[in-house]
């Protein structure tokens, strides 16, 4: 028998505190809707799991720690086997800081935490027999490999719209839209969404659950219920919205609203398409891993420091600093990525520990977590390999990290392999496909 129990709290942040996103400071200065944390407790013969879904950018170990600890203070025994995960909005408030921070941030923090136990707390309350359906769609019509190949030979993230050089994407992706429905006595209570793409719709400084939400309300309009929709996101590493071949404005929020529009209208004509999942015993299993960090080499220390030597009587704009800045090789994003080479070199550390997750039943569902942003070809690989009949990847899970592409690509160039402090190495695709195998 499973039992399952929903929640849903707003965790919208005060004015004023900053929004997690981009490498320049954005105050929130209103909102366009609400932020929130999903809630669902899973129980199957005395064993619990669950789902916080955050309408975030990302989570800090620090925040993830909290959230832990605050739940088995409330009684949360099965603290430990939640799986945690961001939608990765760009406009959320930014909790990377974790619950030491001051100011409005700290604030935020605290309304992140408290609202997901409240959520819990709640879930659990609810809980009530549950059968789980399964459908899928075989294309993504909003997404697009961000990465393009050059006539150069070099690779760059979002070049500029209908640029004559581009030749085409670096790599394919996995298209599927996989949705999960939750049924409790005949009717739909609650829908995940499994899909590859970036949040990052919107941009300013307004607050946003970005197109999650706004698919959310979409569904929610089609079903008049205002039932949760989870958005449980693939490896988007090297995936977001972008069209490169229009020469359209898809930086806004009616760009939000249009891509929720359309999965949510996706979701809902997968409905009728749904089909029961025969459930087997539920296990969960955690794997701790090792990852390597980036080595900046003496040249590119030495080629960054006279970078920002020359330009440092350079005019420096206002605007985001973004990767079509990168890419377009705007002088402000250029000093920003040349600082990152030097304190990548004085301050990394050689490795991080990461955590990840799944929860499976039997041989035929199981839910696999990923740190970080990683590319869509780990989960490709993932996939590949697992022996469960539906495999759920959720990337910005469990623990922190940051992009993480595959091993050829480093030499290829582009905005997510740019050295940081603690970004990865090249072979840290590798370590997480073998340990998120032999957790499988």
């Amino acid at each position: 028998m499973l039992n399952i129990g929903l929640a849903k709290e707003i965790i919208t942040p005060p004015f004023g505190a900053g929004l997690a996103g981009y490498f320049n400071k954005r105050p929130n200065r209103g909102v366009y809707d609400d932020v929130c944390v999903r809630a669902m407790a899973i129980e199957q013969d005395g064993k619990f799991t669950g789902i916080l879904s955050f309408d975030l950018c990302s989570l800090s170990n620090s925040f993830i720690d909290e959230i832990r600890v605050e739940l088995r203070a409330a009684g949360i025994e099965f603290a430990n086997d939640v799986i945690i995960a961001a939608t990765h909005t760009h406009t959320g408030p930014n909790l990377r800081q974790g619950p030491k921070s001051n100011g409005p941030e700290a604030y935020g923090v605290k309304e992140g935490v408290e609202g997901a136990v409240r959520a819990m707390k709640r879930a659990v309350r609810s809980m009530a027999p549950a059968e789980i359906f399964y459908a899928e769609h075989d294309d993504n019509p909003c997404a697009y490999v961000r990465r393009y190949t050059m006539k150069s030979g070099a690779v760059v993230t979002n070049p500029s719209r209908c640029n004559p050089d581009i030749v085409g994407p670096e790599t394919g992706f996995d298209k599927h839209i996989r949705i999960l429905a939750v049924k409790q006595y005949g009717r739909i209570s609650a829908i995940m969404v499994n899909l590859a793409n970036h949040c990052d719709t919107v941009g300013g400084d307004l607050v946003s659950a970005d197109w999650p939400g706004r698919m959310e309300a979409e569904i929610q309009y089609e079903l008049k219920e205002d039932i949760p929709v989870f958005q449980l996101t693939d490896a988007s590493g090297n995936i977001n919205h972008f069209d490169v071949h229009q020469k359209i404005d898809q930086t806004n929020y009616g760009e939000a609203c249009r891509i929720g529009r359309i999965y949510g209208k996706i979701v809902v004509g997968l409905l009728d398409k749904l089909e029961p999942l025969a459930l087997g015993e539920m296990e969960i299993s955690h794997a701790e891993m090792e990852i390597p960090h980036r080595k900046v080499t003496p040249e590119e220390y030495a080629a960054a420091k006279k970078y920002l030597e020359d330009t440092k009587d350079a005019k420096l704009s206002d605007g985001d600093l973004t990767s079509e800045g990168l890419a377009n090789g705007e002088v402000t994003v250029m000093r920003y990525f040349k600082q990152r080479v030097i304190d990548c070199a004085e301050k990394s550390t050689p490795s991080h520990k990461s955590s990840i997750t799944r929860v499976s039943f039997g041989k035929t569902l199981a839910f696999v977590t990923l740190p970080g942003e990683p590319f869509n070809g780990i989960a490709e690989a993932i996939r590949k390999a697992s022996p469960y009949a539906k495999t759920i990847i959720i990337e910005l899970a469990q623990s922190a990290s940051g992009y993480v592409p595959m091993r050829d690509c480093f030499d290829r160039g582009g905005y997510e392999v740019q050295p940081g402090v603690n970004s990865v190495a090249p072979n840290a695709s590798d370590v997480i496909i073998e340990a998120s195998i032999k957790n499988l």
